[in-house]
């Protein structure tokens, strides 16, 4: 910088205003000084200098428990990013992707090697929230947990969801879901309370205790079926495991999207019918549930994403605990039972 405020005959002030306040320079001053800059091959103050300097990096930071690659894969999150990525364009604030594991030593690393103002967590916990407000950074989580969130009532979306199914006469069900934080090797196959005693409460629990009190008074009670990962192609496995083990198998009941169009995909290589056979029904209202003519529930995904990122900007919106409204969106995947 120096060395083009000597060759420009000007200040260094006036060198690094060009660059990051050029409001205080004309326009003419400010072109010349910065092709001066770019032929001598400088090109402005090393980004964490800048923000060492002005005290935040007008940067944002969205944690992903899984890989960035699994992210974009899946709708939910593309819908949730499209609405926070909008509100940041408007403010001129950049976006962070951070895939970072849910242990203590890479939610450490990860703040380390990170500049930003805040992060939005997409699940409810996840150990880089409590370490990142000791930093003094405001942190905002994808479910109820903590003094900043932005989610529905997943527990009541998840009811309803499970009165649909029961009110229909439905009879064997089975809910479909992923691993708990890392795949697993086997799609399982266990009844309610098998799997309470073998799991610890995690991200869907609300949505699975939901349904399963949505169909509580349904005989036989309903099954759960564990994917061995958050994709299509797992839960079309999971799904095929349980109904060649539940003969009666009348409804696949999915806590996302993505795991109901994997079912409907083992239900089609059986020359089943979706809805008429073994109904489908998913979770969170995103593009896959459109095309796929998948009864869901609406999780308004990118109002979530556009809401947490509105409570980053401005420390003082309230309400801080924002519980948003859910919709029971029917479609041909859970037509009536024949």
């Amino acid at each position: 910088m120096s060395d083009v405020a000597e060759v420009m005959g000007v200040s260094t002030t006036t060198v690094s205003n060009a660059f990051s306040r050029p409001d205080q320079l004309s326009p003419e001053l400010r072109d010349r000084i910065l092709m001066r800059a770019a032929k001598m091959g400088y090109y402005g103050p090393h980004v964490a200098g800048r923000v060492l300097k002005r005290g935040h990096a007008n940067a944002y930071g969205v944690v992903f428990m899984d890989t960035l690659s699994s992210a974009f894969d899946d709708p939910f999150k593309l819908q949730w990013l499209a609405g926070f990525s909008d509100e940041l364009r408007l403010t001129g604030a950049s976006l962070v992707l951070m895939a970072v594991a849910p242990d203590l030593q890479a939610s450490a690393q990860a703040l380390r090697n990170t500049l930003v103002d805040g992060i939005a967590v997409t699940w409810a916990t996840h150990p880089i929230m409590s370490m990142a407000r000791s930093q003094g950074l405001p942190v905002v989580a994808g479910g109820p947990h903590g003094p900043c969130y932005v989610t529905i009532d997943e527990r009541s979306a998840g009811r309803q969801m499970g009165d649909h199914l029961r009110a229909q006469g439905r009879g064997q069900v089975c809910i479909v879901t992923g691993p708990v934080a890392h795949p697993v090797s086997a799609p399982t196959i266990s009844t309610w309370d098998q799997y309470v005693t073998d799991q610890e409460p995690h991200e869907p629990w609300s949505r699975l205790t939901g349904l399963v009190e949505g169909l509580e008074a349904a005989t036989p009670t309903p099954m759960i079926a564990q994917a061995t990962h958050w994709t299509r192609s797992a839960a079309a496995a999971a799904a095929t495991a349980a109904l060649g083990c539940l003969p009666q198998l009348t409804a696949l009941a999915c806590v996302g999207d993505q795991l109901a169009v994997g079912c409907c995909d083992a239900l089609r290589s059986r020359g089943q019918t979706v809805g008429e056979d073994v109904a489908v029904t998913g979770f969170d209202g995103t593009i896959d549930a459109q095309e796929h003519d998948l009864t869901t529930i609406d999780a308004r995904a990118r109002e979530q994403g556009s809401r947490a990122a509105q409570l980053l900007l401005d420390p003082d919106l309230q309400p801080r605990q924002a519980l948003l409204g859910h919709r029971l969106v029917l479609r041909g995947s859970s037509s009536v039972l024949k």
